[in-house]
């Protein structure tokens, strides 16, 4: 009995987990995915005002998320998360700022270049 109350609490965290994120990043623009089976890979964007934990002002500044995320089965198995600084003079027009003009500022696996080789993810064994 007390297995099958685990299992069932192990499942409703998942449940609540994979909701959570899907809810949070349904708004976030796409950049790209690749899907392998039951193996999805995307690459998610958001630009808006935000203040962080850490900072020491105490308005939001300009600032461009974006989110790696590995999903097996629609699953949200690891995620990964990149936030970058903008310029000031981008707070007018926050909700219009293509993805690639500030691509440079992030490391190279949220870029839209560099990042897009799912090839490196699956090996084959032969």
């Amino acid at each position: 009995m007390d297995a099958l109350l685990l299992v069932l609490l192990a499942l409703l965290v998942l449940a609540a987990r994979t909701f959570q994120l899907r809810h949070r990043l349904a708004a976030w623009q796409c950049l790209w995915h690749f899907r392998h089976g039951p193996i999805t890979v995307e690459l998610r964007r958001h630009a808006h005002l935000a203040r962080l934990d850490a900072d020491s002002l105490d308005y939001p500044l300009p600032r461009e998320f974006r989110v790696l995320s590995l999903r097996l089965g629609g699953i949200p198995v690891w995620s990964q998360q990149a936030i970058v600084g903008l310029p000031a003079q981008v707070e007018a027009r926050i909700d219009s700022v293509p993805a690639g003009e500030f691509d440079h500022l992030f490391e190279r696996q949220f870029r839209l270049a560099g990042a897009h080789r799912p090839a490196r993810l699956f090996v084959r064994a032969h």
